[in-house]
């Protein structure tokens, strides 16, 4: 039996990233950082993030095979999950089934800023999957 050893991550030491297609990035300018993913270490099964969505910005309407959830730690917004809506702020956690269609909204005057997680290994095995965009825009 293989043990895995501990990741400990200090978000502030990490860079913000964002999207690689321009179509894409034209349409969202919200960007994140990867704490925990086996990009950085040797997890499994778990990756965990922090977004910011600017004011006034969005991530558009999309779905990915993974399950997903957002914890909000600041900021306001509107999430859309399916035919579901809601306003949400800081203590709000919100559950992503597998291929949901859902977009996310900063209505505030302060960016929306959440932590996320996939019940994946790692990010890059995440296929986004974007309504209006073509399949080559998407990847």
């Amino acid at each position: 039996m293989s043990v895995q050893k501990p990741i400990i991550i200090n978000e502030a030491k990490l860079t913000w990233e964002g999207w690689d297609t321009p179509v894409i990035a034209a349409e969202s300018s919200i960007r994140w950082k990867l704490l925990i993913t086996g990009e950085r270490g040797p997890s499994s099964g778990l990756v965990t993030g922090i977004a910011e969505c600017p004011p006034g910005s969005r991530l558009p309407l999309h779905h990915h095979e993974p399950d997903e959830t957002y914890y909000v730690v600041s900021g306001h917004g509107h999430i859309e999950i399916e035919s579901h809506e809601a306003e949400i702020g800081p203590g709000s956690a919100v559950y992503i089934p597998a291929n949901a269609k859902h977009a996310v909204y900063c209505t505030g005057s302060e960016p929306l800023v959440f932590v996320f997680s996939f019940a994946c290994d790692r990010f890059d095995q995440i296929a986004y999957y974007f309504e209006g965009l073509s399949p080559s825009d998407s990847d």
